[in-house]
């Protein structure tokens, strides 16, 4: 199939966005634990890191996921992207699509390509769902960040997640931040650990002016005037691939570098033999106080997955993966707006040399 030619098929098609660590990919999988048996469901991911781990996070669920690793969503309108995704249509020709874009992109841009010729014939676009924690209200970091309001702007059903662990004031303050949205305002939804009724994958799409934030429509302007250019630094530590290709036993770790949007991150992926141990990881995760920490790593306790969001969250047992999913991890922070990103990088490379004594490795000095 090309970019030209979807199949043609009218297959229900959901947005869950969401910022870094509001829970999008665990909301994901209370989605997938719902699909009629049967239905044939996939999943489509984009992430900030060139190495996709979310893909990994959902290995279990018994859903073809399709990772395109690698950026913001001003990249979207990317080969990858449509690659990505005429792959998922031709070859599941799935029931339903839900895309998981990067907590720091704009999804107008992928609005306006799933409503755009081709996908506007071959595909239905419903609620777009965005995940929100309420106590993110009270962070000037979050609140005055355009892919933030964007992600808000855009939303049909409003999940507001981890209620579990909000002050009274937390929530009088995402009732009054809804009270105060302009009309028509989203469903409000608060949960926990992302349970909601799959029910509202089919929720009436709202009209939100063209779906836009103003920030995004002004990005919208931009991309159109410059074509794919943009302002990000991508910056690759190593040489790399961007295919999916199969987990290796041998070889080097892949070690990748991004930038964006205010913050940075490192991606890792590991050869399939690599075993940490698992007390030595455990107390390097404690460590960290990264906006975002995620992964599918090998202990001599078995696989275990890593999804912590700044200082909560540890490991978890997981079920072992396909053969296909190499061990990897993602660590996403904020810029430090040292000169010349040193701190980032020497914090960035103690987190390496760490990674390395836990796999009883030599370090990479």
């Amino acid at each position: 199939m090309s970019r030209t030619e979807p199949a043609h098929r009218d297959i229900p098609v959901n947005l869950v966005t969401g910022f870094l660590g509001v829970g999008k990919t665990t909301t994901i999988r209370a989605l997938l634990e719902q699909r009629p048996q049967d239905e044939r469901w996939a999943v489509l991911v984009n992430e900030f890191g060139e190495i996709g781990v979310d893909g990994g996070l959902l290995a279990d669920t018994g859903v073809r996921t399709e990772e395109i690793p690698g950026g913001c969503l001003c990249c979207v309108s990317a080969q990858m992207f449509t690659v990505g995704l005429n792959r998922l249509i031709r070859q599941q020709q799935p029931d339903r699509i839900l895309i998981e874009p990067t907590g720091l992109g704009h999804p107008a841009e992928i609005i306006r390509t799933l409503t755009a010729p081709p996908y506007d014939t071959a595909l239905d676009l419903r609620a777009t769902v965005t995940v929100m924690d309420a106590r993110h209200l009270a962070s000037p970091r979050h609140r005055e960040h355009p892919n933030w309001n964007d992600q808000i702007a855009v939303a049909d059903v409003l999940i507001a997640n981890k209620a579990d662990a909000w002050s009274e004031a937390d929530r009088e303050a995402l009732h009054a931040f809804v009270a105060g949205l302009p009309a028509p305002r989203p469903r409000v939804i608060e949960t926990r650990e992302g349970h909601i009724d799959a029910a509202l994958l089919d929720a009436a799409r709202l009209e939100h002016g063209g779906a836009l934030f103003p920030e995004a429509r002004a990005f919208l302007a931009a991309t159109a005037d410059t074509g794919h250019d943009h302002d990000h630094d991508h910056n690759h530590t190593h040489e790399h691939e961007h295919d999916h290709a199969p987990a290796s036993d041998t070889g080097d770790w892949v070690v990748i570098d991004n930038r964006g949007d205010g913050f940075v991150g490192r991606s890792w992926r590991f050869p399939t033999s690599t075993v940490f141990d698992h007390a030595a990881l455990e107390a390097l995760i404690r460590e960290q106080d990264a906006d975002r920490l995620k992964g599918v790593l090998q202990t001599e306790r078995g696989w275990q997955q890593i999804n912590r969001v700044e200082r909560d969250g540890g490991l978890e047992a997981l079920a072992t993966p396909p053969d296909t999913t190499p061990p990897r991890l993602e660590l996403i922070r904020a810029e430090s707006g040292d000169r010349g990103g040193r701190e980032e990088l020497e914090a960035l490379n103690a987190v390496d040399r760490a990674l390395r004594r836990a796999a009883r490795l030599p370090a990479d000095d």
